[in-house]
């Protein structure tokens, strides 16, 4: 808990599901966007969240977590492709939204260097898939996204069909490296293809065939066109590339600078990032971040920002990363941009912990190329602040692509028998999330369409004490259930393939399952032939042949895939068991703590509180909260019910020796070829001993490793008195550390060894 004396229990609690809620979101938004290339909110609502997550974690610092979405970058790779890992980890950026926030980046940097003046280099942020490209003798070999940053998906074959993309270099390029840029779709392109398309679904109309989708904005059509299975798609899709960065070069001599750098790879046929510029100091910086604010529209292609970069590559290194951002450079992000539309209803869906969520439902508006139907309200009390209403017209703020963000009402155009939204006295339950539904739960008038898919509930709705939001009372409120269970099946938890919210509503709507414990039961009815002849004749579930005049109900592929992805939620661990059970202030982080502290599930919920309490990172709170629920009878029951299912539930404990550190706050680089052993490979060895491995000389660098064919970095450490070792001495540093280290005290002037 925190040390802090000014903080209360109180505010510990609030400010810990919040982060736990923003975390859940921001990774979700983070797979729809980076993975699926389906964002459902605003760059500037995604901002909003990260930027309050920050906030928290920075208050809170007990609530920090190395897995937290402030440490990561992107989304993991998905499973389409094959996975690259990058050798050096691709990072993300911090923001600046006003002049302020971009000199306070500035003076922050000049801090940590104790000088005030250098150069910098601006780019427009161009809107589109970050790429990594290998190169060997001149060849393009490898093409990854971005991906969580440290491994991305292989998308070689696609990025070779590109036409703006080179697979073949001029002039003399470095033997084996990489840059990166960003693939993007130019706008006159975007709507020349959608053109297209939309001409094929007047065809396909005419012939009595389903149309295709319309791409909402270029980024997205760029990102589908890149994961493309067929690499003969991509090639058709009109694609281009901004190159903005060498990521690492093998063997070369490189310029000392990024501006000299974008020259150097340009040489080489690389189109860089358009309109890039240098500046002399600060301030031409910022005027040309408020320049492109003003000219955002008038480009060939879409933009979300401005890139500002540190210039000097020496002081990139100087000033390294923190986190997932690089202290040498950030982006100046647009402001978000706005429109007007009507509230046509404001309706409310029912979260996993059974709080009521009211959102509106707008008349369809284009915001930033994208159509948008629906906007999130938080609470009562937010409506009641900005006095929204139903029939109201609207400012939302663009903030990015499907789900902006209310601003405010336009009181001179509201309807004259506006009267204010009360939030409903019973709760609806579960929505079939059709706009076009009727049904009183769903926003319409109750029991009208028989389609409709959701579960009424009708439990009171009230609230708890200070909180500001309200909940359903009824603990198997049908909207709970099905919300508990989508959890328990979540990534973060026992990521449970293929058991997505419209399978959890089918399979709730069957009886086929009730908790999440029945999920389990699944795999075994399809053993069973009565059993498994019955989930076949459910529509989804399975598929219907006929044979001699006789339906024959079959299971298909689906729920063989839904099985098989069950059966291997078993091994999932305890840390991510003790998740799925969603027990209240308990995530990722104290669930690990808890798993490897206990062992086992059992000895968790059967543990006193001030046991569960003294572990290092839980606390009071917590500890309460786990004791609430074990003593349920029905979560007990719900415990065995998944243990007789064989989900893993215990740690199988092994005693690992811990490996030294040795080079713990030691900084090297290498440079040049080694006879015995790759660059990589000696990085590697390195790193395992605690080393810190940079890729270029600072006055931070505790020695230079120069192999063969050294270059500007053998010459950067003679020029800053860096000792500079051969390779015998490499070995050395490998397999007899402490001789090494003996070594390094020795005084001696700069020079191989």
């Amino acid at each position: 808990m925190s040390t802090q004396s000014s903080v209360s229990d109180s505010e510990i609690i609030v400010a810990r599901d919040r982060v736990e809620t923003l975390r859940a979101e921001i990774l979700r938004h983070n797979h729809l966007y980076h993975a699926l290339d389906q964002p459902e909110i605003s760059d500037a609502d995604y901002d909003e969240l990260f930027a309050e997550l920050k906030r928290l974690e920075t208050t809170y610092p007990e609530l920090a977590s190395d897995d937290s979405p402030t440490q990561t970058v992107g989304a993991p790779p998905g499973r389409t492709f094959a996975v690259v890992e990058h050798r050096l980890r691709m990072l993300s950026l911090g923001n600046a939204f006003n002049a302020d926030e971009l000199l306070a980046w500035r003076q922050r940097a000049a801090d940590l260097l104790d000088r005030e003046e250098w150069t910098y280099v601006s780019e427009p942020k161009i809107d589109g898939l970050a790429i990594a490209l290998v190169y060997e003798r001149g060849r393009l070999v490898q093409a990854a996204t971005r991906g969580d940053g440290r491994a991305g998906e292989d998308v070689t074959a696609n990025l070779r069909a590109i036409d703006a993309v080179p697979n073949e270099l001029s002039g003399n390029p470095p033997p084996l490296f990489e840059v990166r840029g960003e693939i993007y779709m130019p706008k006159a392109g975007f709507d020349a293809m959608n053109a297209e398309i939309a001409a094929e679904n007047e065809r396909r109309r005419e012939e009595g065939r389903a149309g295709l989708t319309l791409y909402a904005n270029p980024r997205n059509a760029a990102a589908g066109s890149v994961r493309q299975k067929d690499a003969s798609v991509t090639a058709t899709r009109p694609l281009s590339i901004g190159v903005y960065q060498l990521g690492w070069c093998d063997d070369a001599v490189t310029p000392d600078s990024h501006w000299e750098t974008l020259g150097w790879l340009a040489e080489f046929g690389f189109p860089t990032t358009p309109e890039a510029a240098h500046h002399d100091g600060i301030e031409d910086a910022l005027a040309a971040c408020e320049h492109w604010t003003q000219r955002r529209d008038s480009q060939a292609f879409e933009m979300d920002g401005v890139v500002v970069k540190v210039d000097d590559l020496g002081l990139q290194a100087d000033l390294g990363i923190v986190g997932r951002e690089p202290r040498w450079a950030i982006a100046w992000k647009f402001p978000p941009q706005e429109a007007s539309t009507v509230v046509e209803q404001i309706l409310v869906n029912v979260g996993r912990t059974g709080s009521i969520n009211p959102y509106a439902r707008l008349r369809p508006v284009r915001v930033g190329g994208v159509q948008v139907t629906n906007a999130t309200l938080h609470n009562l009390d937010d409506i009641r602040r900005k006095d929204i209403r139903e029939g109201d017209t609207v400012v939302i703020r663009r903030a990015g692509e499907v789900i902006p963000q209310v601003v405010r009402p336009v009181l001179e155009r509201r309807p004259d028998d506006s009267s204010e939204w009360q939030m409903p006295t019973g709760c609806p339950g579960t929505t079939c999330g059709e706009l076009g539904c009727t049904n009183e739960h769903c926003g319409g008038d109750r029991g009208i369409i028989d389609i409709c898919e959701g579960t009424w509930c009708g439990g009171t709705v009230s609230r708890q004490g200070d909180d500001a939001d309200f909940y359903c009372d009824n603990p198997h409120c049908p909207a709970i259930v099905q919300r508990a269970i989508e959890h328990f099946a979540s990534r973060g938890a026992m990521d449970i393939r293929g058991l997505g919210e419209k399978m959890i509503r089918l399979l709730l709507r069957e009886d086929v399952i009730h908790d999440v414990a029945e999920i389990y039961s699944v795999a075994d009815r399809l053993q069973d032939p009565e059993k498994r002849e019955k989930l076949a004749r459910i529509r989804g579930l399975g598929q219907v042949k006929r044979r001699k005049g006789e339906e024959i109900y079959e299971v298909g592929d689906r729920l063989r895939n839904l099985a098989a992805a069950i059966e291997r939620s078993k091994s999932r661990g305890l840390a991510n068991l003790l998740i799925g059970l969603g027990i209240r202030h308990v995530g990722g982080e104290n669930a690990t703590l808890l798993a490897d502290h206990f062992g086992s599930l059992d000895a968790i919920l059967g543990a006193e509180q001030d046991a569960l309490a003294a572990v290092e990172g839980v606390g009071p709170i917590i500890a309460a909260s786990i004791r609430d629920w074990a003593s349920s009878e029905e979560n007990r029951d719900l415990v065995k019910r998944l243990k007789e299912a064989e989900v893993e539930h215990t740690i199988q404990r092994t005693e690992i020796e811990p490996q030294e550190k040795p080079y713990d706050g030691r900084r090297f680089v290498l440079t040049g070829r080694f006879a015995d052993m790759t660059r990589p490979q000696a990085e590697a060895q390195l790193k395992s001993l605690g080393a810190a491995v940079g890729s270029s000389v600072s006055k931070n660098t505790t020695a230079l490793f120069a192999g063969e064919a050294a270059g500007s970095k053998r010459a950067k450490a003679e020029s800053l008195g860096i000792r500079i070792f051969d390779e015998d001495r490499l070995q050395e540093a490998l397999q007899d550390p402490a001789a090494f280290l003996e070594r390094l005290t020795e005084e001696e002037p700069a020079g191989a060894i």
